[in-house]
């Protein structure tokens, strides 16, 4: 076997193996609103839905995402396989796989061949990694990291051609994947600084200032594509407030500096994960810093400011540790607080900037390797291999460990609430769990816990989830009730809407009060052929055929060449109106 391919063989070995024990894992958490429940990815006749909405308005819901290719691969798995979970994670295994195999063509060629292995297999094996890779629906960083990779790879292929034609056309694949990167996930905006940053470590030899504005002129065009997508992110794209991802502000959401001295604390935890991942789990809480002197945001300017040091007095002799480090923030800045996102840390925010962690890593423990060698310490060599086993090993059990408890949804829960007991999210998620298996009485203790909780405000779901187990169980007046609150709490929640006109309409025979209800559901749901349907009957139900005629109409329009049913449906009423 040529050597070559031994390292890439190796890779996808242990990558396959480590991977292999999530293969039966079941879609859950935003897998439902995000494949089991979203129409758009169920069949190919919703391609223009996939390009023109948010990812959630399959499930009648409207978010801040927009990543059409990402739904198109989830409509590819689902055509093929439904809900069965094997062709899921085969695809979202393969390509974290890739991905480890073009962080080690990439390095290797630019940093020796054992440095390059060693960190792509940090890379593939880190336990940190299996929350983008495991859960289904966090297959955008992995995929958009494929398509950042691999338009690197275009791009360095490009300037080592030298037929004229052939140039181009490197370049311009590599523009191609840079926007299929993008509509992935929108973190794959940053391309164009990493691609200066790779430039200035690898393929130029000049100074600083002269390479950087060099590296500017050949990412021209990514910046660009980059602007462009930003542009309609601010326009066309823009289903929410995109620059503001909370429903209400907070002191959070409200203070850049409060939102950076978080990010410092933030950043000591993403080091304790990347050096002893230990403790993984998602919806990791953490405290909003508002001072600088508060522990540990101190600690995290001092790291940086000696990250900084490092950075520019290896420079000239070893651009590893700019390329390391500048990749690391960079590829981190999205999440840094600078944008107020809903969130303050996830692990699988590590995907990307771990290339640059790792990188560093492989370099210095090449290193290492080579000075026992050229001293003849053996002993201290053959030490370090098997040290080296060991803790990568442990990597890879922690990785193993992790793929398994997520394969069970309800010990996957309760194993997050043992680390962040108040997280309102878990709680219902979990309570959810609870409910579906007949488990109502732990079920209804955790809805109302999670009520209880003074984060609860902004979620309307544990007021419906407890709404709908009142309801199935004959408490008809308290499931009201829930869903009314349901609604104060987020009035563009749907779901409440549709419940409570059920309850008041057949159990409670108001129809006026179910008229009201599916009015202002037609508001937060104006495309939704199903409301106009029901207002229909509703309205000739109350002898008021012309609204009636006019909701039947348009929702006919609505669901025409998109719900077959309700176009049917609708139909049929029509024509024996008229």
């Amino acid at each position: 076997m040529n050597k070559k391919f031994r390292p890439i063989i190796f890779l996808v070995l242990i990558g396959f193996f480590i991977y292999a024990f999530n293969f039966a894992n079941p879609l859950f958490w935003d897998d439902d609103e995000w494949i089991k429940g979203n129409v758009f990815v169920h069949d190919f006749s919703y391609l223009k839905e996939i390009f023109t909405q948010n990812v959630e308005a399959g499930f009648g819901l409207t978010s801040n995402y927009y990543r059409p290719l990402l739904l198109l691969s989830f409509a590819f798995n689902y055509v093929f396989g439904a809900e069965n979970p094997f062709s899921y994670h085969l695809l979202s295994n393969g390509l974290h796989i890739t991905n480890g195999i073009l962080v080690f063509i990439l390095l290797s060629r630019f940093l020796s061949q054992r440095a390059s292995f060693i960190a792509s297999v940090l890379f593939l094996i880190h336990p940190a990694q299996t929350e983008a890779v495991t859960y289904i629906s966090g297959r955008g960083d992995p995929m958009s990291v494929f398509f950042m990779l691999l338009a690197i790879w275009l791009f360095i292929k490009s300037l080592n051609i030298e037929i004229f034609k052939s140039r181009y056309i490197f370049k311009f694949l590599s523009l191609i994947s840079v926007i299929l990167a993008i509509l992935s996930r929108e973190t794959a905006i940053l391309f164009p600084l990493l691609l200066m940053i790779f430039y200035i470590s690898f393929l130029s030899k000049e100074k600083l200032i002269p390479v950087l504005k060099k590296s500017f002129i050949v990412s021209l065009p990514f910046w660009a594509v980059s602007i462009f997508y930003f542009i309609l992110r601010l326009t066309v794209f823009n289903f929410e407030n995109t620059l503001n991802f909370f429903s209400q502000p907070t002191p959070y959401s409200e203070n850049l500096s409060f939102r950076l001295f978080t990010f410092g604390s933030a950043l000591v935890e993403y080091f304790k994960i990347l050096f002893v991942p230990v403790g993984l789990h998602m919806e990791r809480s953490l405290l909003v810093n508002t001072s600088f002197f508060q522990w540990p945001v101190y600690l995290a300017a001092i790291i940086v400011l000696g990250i900084l040091y490092l950075v520019f007095h290896f420079y000239k002799r070893e651009k590893i540790w700019f390329f390391s480090w500048s990749w690391f923030f960079a590829a981190l800045a999205p999440v840094s607080g600078i944008i107020p996102i809903n969130a303050i840390i996830y692990e699988h925010w590590l995907y990307l900037p771990m290339i640059g962690f790792a990188a560093l890593a492989g370099f210095y423990i090449d290193r290492l390797f080579s000075f026992l060698k050229s001293k003849n310490l053996v002993v201290s060599y053959k030490l370090l291999v098997v040290s080296l086993i060991i803790y990568f090993s442990f990597f890879a059990v922690q990785s193993i460990r992790r793929n398994i408890i997520w394969g069970n949804p309800v010990k996957f829960y309760e194993d997050i609430l043992k680390y962040s007991p108040s997280s309102v999210r878990i709680m219902t998620n979990l309570g959810n769990l609870y409910s579906a298996r007949g488990d109502l009485a732990r079920a209804e203790d955790l809805f109302k816990r999670a009520i209880e909780n003074p984060e609860s405000g902004i979620f309307a779901q544990p007021h419906y989830n407890l709404g709908n187990l009142f309801r199935d169980t004959g408490r008809i007046d308290e499931a009201i009730e829930q869903y009314k609150k349901a609604i104060e709490t987020d009035p563009n929640f749907p779901f409440a809407y549709q419940n409570l006109a059920v309850l008041l309409i057949n159990k409670k025979q108001d129809l006026v009060s179910g008229i009201e209800i599916l009015e202002k559901l037609k508001e937060v749901q104006p495309g939704n052929p199903r409301v106009y349907y029901n207002l229909g009957l509703l309205y000739l139900a109350t002898n008021n055929p012309e609204l009636a005629v006019q909701n039947l109409e348009l929702g006919f329009n609505f669901a025409k060449g998109r719900d077959s049913e309700t176009e049917k449906a609708i139909a049929e009423v029509l024509s024996k109106i008229k």
